[in-house]
């Protein structure tokens, strides 16, 4: 499955509804939960695309593409933002208390917890490739 959308707002629904009906394809036969956790990564993921990585002023393009072999799926994410290497960051420190909590951070933990691996490169062209992996249930 290929996706090709904007980097907008708009663009994301678009994608995601486009998403959503492939994996609806009795053929797949993806348990709950792997459908839950393809959904969760391509929601944080390309939400922090499209938040974070136009260019001031400038457009963002977003390919999706997946691949269900065997007991593995990989997402690839490719995107022509700012670069940005989320398999860089370490998780946020354990909070005491919800108040201590920031706005935003967890997504990537999520993510982490629900993927196998997680590969980024900055590409020859100048693209965001983020590769994640998950387990086919």
């Amino acid at each position: 499955m290929q996706l090709r959308f904007p980097g907008t707002p708009d663009g994301f629904e678009q994608g995601f509804v486009r998403l959503c009906r492939a994996l609806d394809d009795e053929h797949l036969k993806l348990a709950a939960r792997t459908r839950y956790n393809i959904e969760l990564v391509f929601e944080e993921i390309v939400g922090n695309i499209v938040r974070y990585g136009a260019p001031r002023g400038g457009e963002l393009h977003i390919d999706v593409s997946l691949e269900i072999g065997g007991n593995r799926i990989k997402i690839v994410f490719e995107d022509d933002g700012i670069p940005f290497d989320p398999c860089g960051l370490g998780d946020a420190p354990a909070l005491k208390t919800l108040s201590d909590a920031p706005d935003g951070g967890f997504g990537l933990k999520l993510v982490r917890h629900a993927a196998n691996s997680m590969q980024y490169e900055r590409t020859a062209r100048q693209r965001n490739r983020l590769v994640v992996t998950l387990e086919h249930c």
